[in-house]
């Protein structure tokens, strides 16, 4: 089906927005987590906190890229390979290069710092630890970076499928998953052994370097969400599939994702368990979506404020957040009281720089990535780039919406 001009789908800009504004309450909340050193971390731990953490992880980033390659695929198939693309590595890599260059330097400097606070180092080495931090390329140089680092390998692999698709990438993931939807049994067989053989590999990695192995896993599995978003844009078929989880459908992805946390013993349990993380961070995110376009679907104020602010929100969330942590380092309250001061302060605080860079050309340019806007004509051309404040859908194919 097509549209007879391009509209915006409102429910998606709403889901990804809340999928990025959700990193504060995780954030907030592993910093008290029993399963993660994070980078300042209480001496105080709460199993509740630990329990949000591990199960905001397993659907939130999954949200994110499954609507980073709808929309990466929405745009790449009215704009074409090359073009997208560099509009893509202005959007991603510009913000990238600011935040590396003007927000990681503040985070490592009060890295290092709550180390004395909270007593691990004495004072007189910190300006030693900064030093050497600062003049060292590690994982503190990613930090919450590492979706963009990730966003642009994906993207230049989309923009090279669909290069040697010869612009039919859309059409062809589409007769995709007609086959899989004629082919169930075939399709859920293939499934199962990628996930056994994704199962082996991730033992293989993380059992030769147990840090970096994991780091190299968790920077590349959401390539599975990204792809899937790509065919949900493809597919109206997909597309109406993905809103249909209810309730039921959502608690049955709450049962898999925490069936998908507990230990295992041998491939098999393993296999189940990645099985279960997918389709159960599929339910979930289905279930949002769903709900998301039945009560968010039309544009409004407040929404379209929302999303306007959760890309600077996620960029200066985390600063902001290590500011605090160390802060509560020398106070007393109960895990879960620091939690929620420092969620909702970081809420309005990030909020409130979001306000400021809006205010400023070159610091939206900065770490928005989007150009000061021209005074030209009221309409803007069909294949013209989306603002960063949301995507224009294309006209074809229509999704739900």
């Amino acid at each position: 089906m097509q549209t007879e001009k391009a509209e915006r789908l409102h429910h998606w800009d709403f889901s990804r927005a809340l999928y990025l504004v959700l990193g504060i309450p995780f954030h907030a909340a592993v910093i008290y987590s029993l399963s993660h050193e994070w980078s300042i971390s209480s001496p105080d731990k709460s199993q509740v906190l630990t329990w949000f953490t591990e199960f905001l992880h397993t659907f939130r980033m999954p949200g994110f890229f499954l609507l980073a390659g709808l929309f990466s695929m929405m745009l790449l198939d009215r704009q074409g390979p090359w073009p997208w693309f560099r509009t893509r590595l202005f959007r991603l890599g510009l913000p990238l290069i600011s935040a590396t260059l003007l927000i990681v330097p503040f985070q490592i400097t009060v890295q290092q710092v709550a180390l004395s606070v909270k007593g691990t180092v004495p004072a007189s080495d910190v300006p030693g630890l900064i030093a050497t931090q600062l003049t060292h390329f590690g994982e503190p140089w990613i930090a919450h970076l590492w979706f963009l680092w990730v966003l642009i390998a994906y993207c230049i692999g989309l923009a090279l499928l669909q290069a040697l698709s010869r612009g039919n990438l859309r059409v062809r993931l589409e007769a995709l998953v007609e086959w899989v939807a004629e082919n169930r049994i075939i399709s859920f067989m293939a499934f199962a052994a990628v996930c056994a053989l994704a199962a082996h590999v991730q033992t293989l990695v993380v059992a030769a370097s147990p840090y970096y192995g994991n780091a190299v896993i968790n920077y590349n599995l959401y390539v599975i969400y990204f792809a899937f978003g790509a065919l949900v844009y493809s597919s109206r078929r997909l597309n109406d599939l993905l809103l249909a989880p209810g309730p039921v459908a959502g608690m049955a992805g709450v049962a898999l994702v925490i069936f998908s946390q507990l230990p295992h013993t041998g491939l098999p349990l393993h296999t189940l368990k990645v099985m279960a993380a997918i389709i159960g961070a599929l339910l979930i995110v289905g279930f949002i979506s769903g709900l998301a376009h039945r009560h968010f679907g039309r544009s409004s104020p407040k929404v379209r404020k929302l999303v306007d602010a959760s890309f600077t929100i996620y960029l200066f969330h985390h600063p902001v957040i290590y500011v605090l942590a160390m802060l509560f380092l020398v106070v007393d309250l109960p895990p879960v009281v620091e939690f929620a001061i420092i969620a909702v302060s970081a809420g309005f605080i990030s909020y409130a720089i979001h306000l400021a860079v809006s205010r400023s050309a070159i610091a939206t340019l900065m770490f928005n990535g989007v150009r000061p806007k021209a005074k030209a004509s009221p309409t803007a051309p069909a294949g013209a780039p989306a603002s960063a404040k949301g995507e224009t859908l294309a006209p074809k194919p229509a999704l739900r919406g």
